[in-house]
C-alpha cells in the first residue's frame, strides 16, 4: 500500500503540470538545471597570507553542445562587470578558480568585490540561446526554454590547500518549469522567465504540490526558520560560519535593507542552542545583504535558528549552510573543514 500511495503522489507532481519536470518545482532537487547559482565564493585577497579560494565546477550532462552565460555579482547583487559566455560540448564541464576569474579582471570589478581582505560575492550560470553582456535581471537576456534545457550540473569547492583542508557542496540548481506552473514558482530573475523560485512561498507550494493537497498554492510571507548546524570545540580549535543567501534580483540588498525604509521588520530572531536543548544565546540578526556571512560566537556545539525572516512585498530566495573549520594543535596535517547545508522551514 505504501508504494502506491507513494507512487501516486509522485504521479501528481509530474503530471499536474502536463510534462515531466526535472524535479519538484520549488524543492531544489538536486537534478539537471537550467541555471545554477554559487550562493558565496571567498577569496583571500593576499594569497601568501590568506590561501582562501573558491573552485566552480558545471557540468553538461546532455551528449548536445549547452551554450552557458555566467555572471559575478557582490555581496550587495549588484551586477559586475565580470561575466563570460561558453559553449560546452556534450559530456563536458567547465572548470575556473575565482581567483584565477578576478586577477584577470578589472580594478573597478576586483574593487566591487572587495570585503576586508577578501573578495566575495555570488555568481548565476544560466542555460542560454546566444551569448550575450546581459545579466540575467535586464531585458531581453536570452534565457533557453524548455525540459530540454535542465542539463547542468554544478559543484563548488572552497580551498585552503596550503593549509591542509578544503571542502565542497553542490551550486544551486535551479529547474526550468513550464508556463503553465503555479505563478509563485516560475520567476527567479524575472517576474516570468521560466525558473523556478525558492522563497517562502514557493518552498510551501513545494510541500502543497508534493502532499498531493487540494487547492491552489497559497502566499506565505516569511521564511519562519533557517536552522544550521554549528560545531565549536575548543580542543579543536573550531569555528563555524553560517552564509545565509537572501536575495530578490533588482534589489540591492537583503530583506534588513529593504525593510530600514519600508513597514517591515529589520530584524530577525536569532536563537542559538546547545546540543543539549539548552538556549545559549537569545538576541537578533540583520541580514542587510544579499550574502550574509554570520560568525557563531561561543565554545557550544549545537544548533542556531534565525526565525522570522520576512518575506513580503518581495520575494527573497533564501538558502544557507554551515563551514566548520577546524584547526588542530597538531598541524596543517590534521587541520579539516565541513559544509552543512541548512533545513529551512516555509
Amino acid at each position: 500500500m505504501k508504494k502506491i500511495v507513494l507512487a501516486s503522489v509522485f504521479l501528481f507532481v509530474f503530471s499536474f503540470t502536463g510534462v515531466a519536470l526535472a524535479g519538484i518545482p520549488g524543492a531544489l532537487d538536486k537534478t539537471g538545471s537550467a541555471t545554477l547559482i554559487v550562493p558565496f565564493f571567498e577569496v583571500g585577497i593576499n594569497a601568501s597570507q590568506d590561501p582562501l579560494d573558491t573552485l566552480a565546477v558545471v557540468y553538461n550532462m546532455a551528449t548536445s553542445d549547452t551554450r552557458i552565460h555566467y555572471h559575478v555579482w557582490d555581496i550587495n547583487g549588484n551586477p559586475t562587470d565580470l561575466y563570460g559566455n561558453l559553449e560546452l560540448s556534450g559530456n563536458n564541464s567547465w572548470s575556473a578558480t575565482m581567483r584565477g576569474l578576478i586577477s584577470a579582471s578589472t580594478s573597478t570589478v576586483q574593487s566591487a568585490l572587495t570585503d576586508g581582505n577578501y573578495y566575495r560575492g555570488f555568481m548565476t550560470i544560466d542555460v542560454v540561446t546566444a551569448n550575450t553582456t546581459d545579466d540575467p535581471t535586464e531585458a531581453g537576456y536570452p534565457f533557453a526554454t524548455g525540459a530540454s534545457t535542465n542539463v547542468l550540473e554544478g559543484f563548488v569547492y572552497f580551498v585552503r590547500l596550503s593549509e591542509g583542508s578544503s571542502n565542497s557542496m553542490s551550486m544551486i540548481p535551479v529547474n526550468w518549469v513550464p508556463a503553465t506552473t503555479s505563478g509563485y514558482i516560475r520567476g527567479l530573475y524575472q517576474a516570468v522567465d521560466e525558473r523556478e523560485e525558492f522563497d517562502a512561498t514557493a518552498r510551501a507550494c513545494s510541500e502543497h504540490e508534493a502532499s498531493g493537497a487540494a487547492g491552489a498554492c497559497a502566499l506565505d510571507i516569511v521564511i519562519d526558520r533557517v536552522d544550521s548546524r554549528v560545531f565549536l570545540s575548543s580542543a579543536l580549535n573550531a569555528s563555524t560560519r553560517i552564509i545565509l543567501f537572501t536575495w530578490y534580483p533588482g534589489i540591492v540588498g537583503g530583506p534588513s535593507a529593504w525593510c530600514d525604509t519600508h513597514s517591515c521588520d529589520s530584524d530577525y530572531d536569532y536563537k542559538q542552542y546547545d546540543e543539549n536543548g539548552n538556549l545559549v544565546t537569545d538576541t537578533t540578526i540583520r541580514l542587510a545583504d544579499v550574502v550574509n556571512v554570520i560568525n557563531v560566537s561561543g565554545t557550544a556545539n549545537g544548533l542556531v535558528s534565525i526565525q522570522g525572516i520576512v518575506d513580503d512585498p518581495h520575494h527573497y530566495h533564501v538558502y544557507g549552510f554551515s563551514i566548520t573549520n577546524a584547526s588542530p594543535s597538531s598541524g596543517p596535517s590534521a587541520n579539516w573543514d565541513a559544509i552543512l547545508p541548512s533545513y529551512i522551514e516555509p
